[in-house]
């Protein structure tokens, strides 16, 4: 037989990379599945078969399943979770931020839930899910800070990171989950609640600043 080529060579190992590559990205989207249709923790004999390979083959790419654990969480969850407001202008004051920004933040929080739900019945006993909402929030805080960085800029430096801190709060997750379920209320229902809210508490913070 003879030799192969080193450009032969080269095909075929990248070949077996890109094989490798697709398993992987397809195990991910597997377990992202499974949580979204309500499968909180879904084993790894359901994530193998959801991406249509074996249990060899699944603890070839993740050993540990907290590894893939962090391959979902990094797939979840770029670095640019939302877009950044708008430019200065006509387009930019508050009851359009507002506006916009509910919109955003909605559809942001309710993609999140299914996968929330799964990491919230795992946090207490997993420090990388620990540390991972932790950068979450951090990144829901800093995007406020952006939205209503005119509001804020009006107040002192500490009420500032108070008001901060409270906006956030009730930007985040556990609030839109609140007002989605007991009572259930539909998506618009909930989007009207948390622009009440927000429009009062920047009321309430300009109030403070008279």
């Amino acid at each position: 037989m003879a030799p192969r080529s080193p450009n032969s060579l080269a095909e075929t190992a990248d070949g077996r990379r890109q094989r490798a590559q697709t398993t992987r990205r397809n195990i991910v989207a597997a377990c992202i599945a499974l949580q979204n249709e309500g499968l909180v923790r879904p084993s790894i004999q359901q994530v193998a078969e959801r991406a249509g390979v074996s249990m060899r083959t699944f603890f070839l790419h993740f050993p540990e399943k907290e590894q893939l654990t962090q391959a979902v969480l990094d797939k979840l969850t770029p670095d640019e979770i939302e877009p950044r407001p708008p430019a200065p202008g006509p387009d930019a004051g508050v009851d359009v931020r507002i506006a916009k920004f509910i919109e955003m933040r909605a559809q942001t929080l309710e993609t999140m839930t299914p996968h929330r739900r799964a990491s919230n019945a795992m946090i207490e006993t997993s420090t990388l899910l620990q540390k991972h909402r932790l950068r979450v929030r951090k990144v829901f805080r800093e995007t406020v800070a952006l939205w209503f960085a005119a509001e804020l800029d009006q107040v002192s430096a500490e009420a500032r990171q108070k008001w901060l801190v409270a906006l956030a709060t009730l930007l985040d997750w556990e609030m839109w989950q609140s007002l989605r379920t007991y009572p259930s209320r539909s998506i618009p229902e909930a989007k009207d609640c948390l622009t009440l809210l927000l429009q009062a508490a920047l009321r309430q913070m300009a109030a403070e600043r008279s």
